[in-house]
């Protein structure tokens, strides 16, 4: 036993974040806590780490203040294109689908693939005949809002197409990309077992059939008990996939801790590719947290088994105290 009390790290993407204010940053820092306590739950009725993250995900899926599931955002085309994986440490278990658009649940399809045990990863129309055997709720079409969003932004790009595929550097006023990033969860009880999940709609006007790094193990998320760590990222995915980030995070953290680990991963994006990559969580075996990122903001949370208090921050200057359990 690790001799620490479970907890659940949850994030709600990393990005510019410009437009995030008032009712609608409310409505962002009630969603945090609201997945961080649903994973706690979920740990505090003996279900393991997986059920603790997956519990995340689908608040988060549900929420539509968030990019994934209901609150997607469109591609090039105006379309929907879904990422998201789930790892279970124990075994490296993991399930993953990428450019899904039947439904806004994507999280459950991952559940079914990992518990299947013969693919990790399917795409496209795979992965949307397996929702729909499933009977998941669908994914409804784009709101007025979101289509208007989506034809300034076409319109801005078109004069400004460097932006393209940016989550934004934090001094940057007019990134296309005005919005958090994937969200994600990590999670480890009371025995050390760990598990990490995320999902995503992907980025403003991507390529349809663009797959990041949310569904791919290594980069978007990795669980692994044998290193005592787990970790979920959000932010720009071609680095991430070529960072192999939170495999580098789960290495460092099973040497030095969460904390060092998340920082270790970001610090090593930053380094090759310059600020605003994004960041990412990390939760280890002792039940220590990790959080690092350069980007303006990264919504963040996490609720411990036994503890009351949900602390929710979402900017660099928001008090966080990532303290190991007593």
């Amino acid at each position: 036993m690790s001799g620490a009390r479970g907890v659940v790290l949850v994030h709600g993407g990393a990005g510019v974040m410009r437009s995030l204010s008032g009712e609608r940053e409310a409505a962002y820092r009630d969603g945090l806590a609201v997945a961080a306590r649903a994973g706690r739950e979920a740990l505090e009725r003996g279900e393991g780490p997986l059920a603790a993250v997956l519990a995340a995900a689908r608040v988060f899926e549900a929420s539509g203040a968030f990019n994934a599931g209901l609150g997607s955002c469109l591609d090039e085309e105006g379309g929907y294109g879904l990422d998201a994986a789930l790892m279970r440490g124990r075994d490296r278990a993991a399930g993953a689908v990428g450019a899904l658009t039947a439904t806004y649940h994507p999280a459950d399809v991952c559940l079914d693939l990992l518990r299947e045990g013969r693919h990790v990863l399917l795409v496209g129309e795979g992965a949307d005949a397996r929702a729909r055997r499933l009977g998941l709720p669908p994914l409804p079409a784009p709101p007025p809002e979101k289509r208007a969003a989506w034809e300034a932004l076409r319109e801005r790009s078109a004069a400004r197409p460097e932006e393209l595929g940016s989550v934004g550097r934090p001094d940057d006023e007019g990134a296309v990309a005005d919005s958090q990033d994937t969200v994600g969860a990590v999670a480890v009880d009371g025995e050390g077992r760990v598990a990490a999940a995320v999902s995503t709609g992907g980025m403003w006007l991507k390529a349809p059939g663009r797959v990041g790094d949310s569904a791919l193990v290594g980069a978007g998320l990795f669980a692994c008990d044998e290193l005592g760590a787990a970790a979920s990222a959000t932010g720009i995915g071609e680095r991430m996939i070529r960072s192999a980030t939170c495999v580098v995070a789960c290495q460092v953290a099973a040497r030095e801790g969460a904390a060092r680990g998340a920082q270790a991963a970001a610090d090593e994006l930053e380094a090759r590719f310059g600020p605003g990559s994004g960041g990412l969580i990390v939760v280890d075996r002792r039940g220590e947290l990790g959080v690092a990122f350069n980007t303006r903001g990264m919504g963040r949370a996490f609720a411990r088994v036994g503890a009351d208090e949900v602390p929710v921050a979402v900017w660099p200057e928001d008090a966080f105290p990532v303290t190991l359990a007593p």
